[in-house]
């Protein structure tokens, strides 16, 4: 079969066992709705140039239209013999619609065409990151409403530190960073402003088509400022692919808390989410939470691939770039996995309180709250440090904690026994919230 992209300077057919290898069809297939979307606003600015006749471009208006819902229903099946999913494409309109097909790609190259692919179909992922992360804060909200008022510890260094209510922790561990992160994803929305398509194959077209119009057919700000990085610049797939690798980590971080709250038998997970052992059946292990980690660090891997793609490229299209749909689309594939996952996850959990409060007894974690009483009183905060740093020194030799001493045990060791009303820990954890 006479390939499209194939003339007599071009030295004959390609061998097929090279063609099989470089042909990137079972990738960026994927991007077939956003190949049709884009050719359609291609067609478009042919007919206004007087490329096209009113009826060439209604006919193959018409075909790019109901093609990805063709394919998706199984009545057309592409050409899978191609090396891409862009001349698939126009291959199937020659055999659909004749000669008219050849003219689809007038003005136009792979170059421009496939980036211009590829940032509509980021402008969409975004809007599906974008809801992921909506649910993960809806169904954090709904947490806090069950448990967001239980008593826990917050941690330093893997150890007891101060009593917080439970919404601080997941607000900290959760919440902010995710609405940060939110945020960032508009960066990337500002990545996607221009449109390539117009830039051809690195210098533009001298055919009379309208960038502007086709841009603006296309919802991007503006075409092409310059030819050259139009079609070389994946600059928004580096930012994107840093939004979804920071985004994993946060919910990695997060999964690493449940992880070992549940070992520490502060949290309780449902059966719908912890997995079982093959071997053990008294397990009840945080699997959910264990795999989502695990995926933010593959989200490294993958961002390092297209730092790594780019590197030492020089500017415009090179084949290289073939690559970067194979490292991007897992990245955002497998960051919106984890925050479904996570989004069910928090419907499954729920915090153990009477364990959260005995974990803040034995962690004496009101030693501050003791200290920053007596600076309260007058006391200098090092006096203060000390003074509280040995009655827990000498509470534990007598093997008691300081929430179980009572007002008699504040005067044998010095102490106004108004601070009793310091040594609840749940207190302090409500004291502390805002």
């Amino acid at each position: 079969m006479a390939r499209i992209a194939r003339t007599a300077a071009t030295g004959g057919d390609l061998d097929p066992a090279f063609l099989a290898w470089s042909s990137s069809f079972t990738i960026d297939r994927r991007l077939l709705e956003h190949d049709c979307e884009g050719s359609i606003a291609h067609v478009e600015g042919l007919r206004r140039a007087g490329l096209l006749t009113v009826d060439e471009a209604e006919r193959l208006t018409s075909a790019l239209t109901a093609l990805p819902g063709q394919v998706a229903a199984g009545e057309v099946v592409l050409p899978d013999d191609e090396e891409d999913v862009h001349m698939a494409v126009e291959s199937q309109l020659a055999a659909q619609l004749g000669a008219v097909a050849g003219k689809l790609h007038t003005g136009r190259s792979r170059n421009d065409q496939v980036a211009t692919d590829l940032k509509l179909w980021a402008r969409q992922a975004l809007v599906v990151i974008e809801r992921g992360i909506d649910r993960v804060l809806a169904a954090a909200a709904v947490w806090c409403e069950r448990h967001g008022e239980v008593a826990m510890p917050a941690y330093t260094h893997r150890q007891v530190a101060i009593p917080v209510l439970a919404r601080t922790w997941i607000g900290g561990a959760l919440v902010e960073p995710l609405r940060r992160d939110r945020r960032l994803l508009l960066v990337v929305a500002d990545e996607l402003a221009e449109s390539p398509l117009g830039a051809g194959a690195i210098a533009g077209t001298t055919l009379p088509i309208d960038a502007e119009q086709t841009a603006s057919a296309l919802g991007f700000a503006h075409g092409p400022r310059n030819a050259i990085d139009a079609v070389g610049s994946r600059d928004h797939a580096l930012v994107l692919g840093f939004a979804c690798n920071r985004i994993g980590m946060h919910l990695a971080q997060f999964s690493t808390d449940v992880v070992e709250l549940t070992s520490d038998g502060l949290v309780r997970l449902g059966g719908a989410i912890a997995g079982g052992s093959s071997m053990m059946p008294h397990k009840r292990n945080p699997d959910l939470f264990e795999l989502v980690r695990g995926q933010a660090a593959l989200r490294h891997g993958e961002l390092a691939g297209l730092l790594t793609l780019m590197h030492g490229l020089g500017s415009g299209y090179h084949r290289d770039l073939q690559h970067d749909k194979t490292l991007l689309f897992p990245c955002v594939d497998g960051v919106v996995g984890s925050l479904e996952m996570v989004a069910l996850g928090l419907h499954h959990f729920e915090l153990v309180a009477d364990a959260c409060r005995d974990a803040l007894v034995a962690g004496d974690a009101v030693a501050t709250d003791l200290c920053e009483a007596l600076v309260a009183s007058g006391m200098p905060f090092r006096d203060a440090y000390r003074r509280i740093g040995a009655l827990v020194n000498e509470t534990r030799g007598e093997g008691r904690r300081l929430a179980q001493l009572d007002a008699a045990d504040l005067v044998r060791h010095g102490l106004d026994p108004a601070l009793v009303d310091r040594l609840d820990p749940v207190a302090a954890a409500r004291r502390r919230s805002r």
